[in-house]
């Protein structure tokens, strides 16, 4: 019966193909502007390789300092104290780790080749809280961390370029003309991991990160992420946070730190500029809004066009209920033709909104932030991938049109035949 359902669909949607092929591709495009929204949001925000972790994670991209009783102060990074002695001492957390802003350097071999990269300088913990997929070696140790050791990860991209193969564990290379051993070698990340993203890292104890400090040395070039047990654990981890302040900024003599509300969540972290507190609810609502529009317009205008197909079908309604048809085989009719064209149009919707994704991808990824960065913003399966919000939207679309033709053909059924063949159902 099923099959026959279908293929009497397939039937009188090709009876109609102009009207047909409108609403399949008025659906689909809603669907793929909705797609393109969601994947724009989802590449920043969900668990994704090597971000793994940004559901239990919090983020401190910067503080201000300020002179003890005055209410004026600066914005900025924090130093390798601050991050040490604020967060690093946190017993309430699974890991941090601290993170300095990407850099220039150049990378070379003594008389050999030599590009620029992009630096991040970090330690041990990193590598627990990002996940890379390591193609040679391994990531440099706490004791290399910790003693710092002139070692470092690169991207397969710079081991290609400079050495012509990714298997370089235990090879030299040179970073602004200082000597470091590749402890390991990982796939290129996308741009779009905004906290993990490097081509080159090394631990930030190597490096004179600890002395680039300013205002009673409380203000750097460092950012920190907090990895929780459990996003249940986020309260406990900001009160601790507080405790760690207050307790710094006590033993200061003339400065304290502030952080603005943060810890942030990922969501809050990415809508966080400088001193500005972000409105989680008001993005919220206003995201919220425009998926709205551009699910209704679209949805009533098929809706529309569905109405009025019901209509014009009014009499052939009337012979099949002349002929024995129940109103509950013909309200299942109307159900599978609508469930067939709003599948099609999924489909050509989700097509369309990762090709969209891809065709436009400098436009929707591109910004000022990672303009000066070496990498490119490559997307990922798992950034693609939201079968919950392509569902969401395939099912509204198939609600409003079974609404628009399923009413119609329900009061159809109902009708005295003679009314229904003669269409003076209105």
């Amino acid at each position: 019966m099923i099959r026959l359902y279908f293929l009497q669909a397939l039937y009188h949607l090709r009876e109609n193909p102009i009207i047909t092929w409108v609403s399949i591709i008025g659906t689909a495009l809603a669907i793929c502007m909705i797609m393109v929204l969601v994947i724009t949001f989802q590449v920043r925000l969900v668990d994704c390789e090597p971000e793994v972790n940004r559901s239990r994670s919090l983020y401190i991209s910067s503080m201000a300092v300020k002179q003890k009783g005055t209410e004026s102060g600066a914005y900025g990074h924090m130093s390798v104290q601050t991050g040490q002695k604020c967060f690093k001492s946190l017993t309430t957390a699974e890991a941090v780790t601290l993170i300095s802003l990407p850099e220039k350097v150049r990378a070379s071999l003594p008389a050999g080749a030599k590009l620029t990269a992009d630096m991040v300088q970090t330690d041990d913990r990193f590598w627990h809280i990002f996940h890379f997929r390591f193609l040679s070696g391994q990531a440099f140790s706490k004791a290399d961390s910790d003693a710092g050791l002139p070692c470092t990860v690169i991207s397969a991209t710079v081991a290609k370029r400079l050495f012509g193969t990714t298997d370089v564990a235990g090879q030299t290379l040179q970073l602004n003309h200082v000597e470091y051993r590749v402890s390991g070698v990982v796939t290129d990340i996308s741009m779009l991991a905004t906290s993990a993203y490097a081509q080159v890292w090394v631990p930030y104890n190597s490096t004179d990160a600890a002395g680039f400090a300013w205002w009673d040395d409380t203000m750097g070039q460092m950012k920190a992420v907090i990895l929780a047990h459990s996003s249940a654990d986020f309260p406990a981890i900001r009160d601790e946070v507080e405790v760690l302040r207050r307790k710094y900024n006590d033993g200061l003599p003339e400065t304290e730190v502030f952080y603005r509300g943060q810890p942030d969540g990922v969501f809050a972290n990415l809508y966080r500029k400088w001193a500005n507190i972000p409105d989680v609810k008001g993005v919220i609502l206003r995201y919220t809004l425009i998926i709205a529009i551009l699910l209704l317009v679209p949805a009533i205008n098929l809706s529309s066009m569905s109405l009025s197909r019901m209509r014009r079908r009014m009499s052939e309604i009337g012979v099949r209920k002349a002929f024995g048809a129940t109103g509950g085989e013909l309200v299942r009719q109307v159900f599978f033709e609508n469930l067939l064209l709003t599948l099609l149009a999924g489909v050509l919707g989700l097509a369309l909104s990762y090709g969209a994704t891809f065709l436009l991808n400098g436009f929707l990824f591109g910004n000022s932030a990672n303009a000066y960065l070496s990498g490119d913003t490559s997307l990922t399966p798992g950034m693609l991938l939201s079968p919950w919000a392509f569902l969401a939207a395939l099912g509204f679309c198939l609600l409003m049109n079974l609404l628009s033709s399923g009413i119609p053909a329900w009061r159809a059924s109902r009708m005295n035949i003679v009314d229904a063949i003669n269409q003076r159902g209105e």
